[in-house]
């Protein structure tokens, strides 16, 4: 693919990733790549070409007669995000404690950093695409590509639910500055285990950020009307 074509084609994966992310387009909701490129003043081709890559993340599913629809937020594959998240995380931050390069945990300090102003902004948007881009890093830090695939993957997802519940759309319902606080405090942990090369501490910290996560989400599923959000399911219990 030219330069130019890659350009557009990232440009298109970015804003609708965006629109999904932050929950403009809703989950289920059929996407149009027709009238996506009009939206977005782009040619059909790179359009679509975004829609497959953001089908290959999960965010999105093909239709078996064309089409793309946003990918359903299903309680049921919500608990199964759970079981696959805390398995790829411990993995990760046992093989990152020893792999990670000391240039590497600085940047991982700086994303920490990048997370925590997020916060202090009370950004839901930025504090869950800083997050993640911190917990991507974490994982290629593993040096395992196949890991890191299913990192990316879990986070992916994991995005959107974090912006639903931290903040974005209805997830303001609830006091969230003792919960971030936490989550902070479990960043802060992860980068000392790691430049300290404590593998046990490091896997330790890592299956409690992710129970820590999995609290609120489960916290604000009780504190949500199911029916205002379309889910029909309930979450198994913690």
């Amino acid at each position: 693919m030219p330069k130019r074509d890659r350009s557009v084609m990232e440009q298109a994966f970015q804003e609708i990733r965006r629109r999904i992310i932050t929950l403009q387009v809703e989950p289920g909701q059929r996407l149009d790549d027709v009238a996506l490129a009009k939206d977005l003043a782009l040619s059909r081709t790179p359009v679509r070409e975004a829609l497959f890559r953001l089908g290959a993340e999960g965010l999105v599913t093909p239709g078996e007669r064309g089409g793309f629809t946003v990918r359903p937020l299903d309680l049921f594959d919500i608990s199964q995000l759970f079981e696959a998240h805390i398995v790829v995380a411990r993995a990760v931050a046992r093989l990152a404690a020893t792999r990670a390069t000391d240039t590497e945990i600085d940047h991982l300090a700086e994303l920490t950093d990048a997370v925590e102003d997020a916060v202090r902004a009370g950004d839901p948007a930025g504090i869950a695409a800083t997050n993640a881009e911190l917990h991507r890093a974490e994982a290629r830090c593993a040096r395992n590509e196949h890991l890191r695939v299913l990192a990316n993957n879990v986070q992916n997802l994991g995005q959107r639910l974090s912006y639903l519940c931290f903040g974005g759309d209805r997830g303001g319902v609830l006091d969230l500055d003792d919960h971030l606080e936490r989550v902070c405090t479990d960043h802060t942990a992860m980068i000392e285990a790691l430049r300290t090369r404590d593998v046990d501490e490091a896997e330790r910290v890592a299956a409690r950020h992710v129970h820590l996560f999995r609290d609120r989400v489960v916290e604000f599923f009780e504190a949500t009307p199911v029916e205002s959000l379309g889910f029909d399911q309930d979450l198994p219990p913690a």
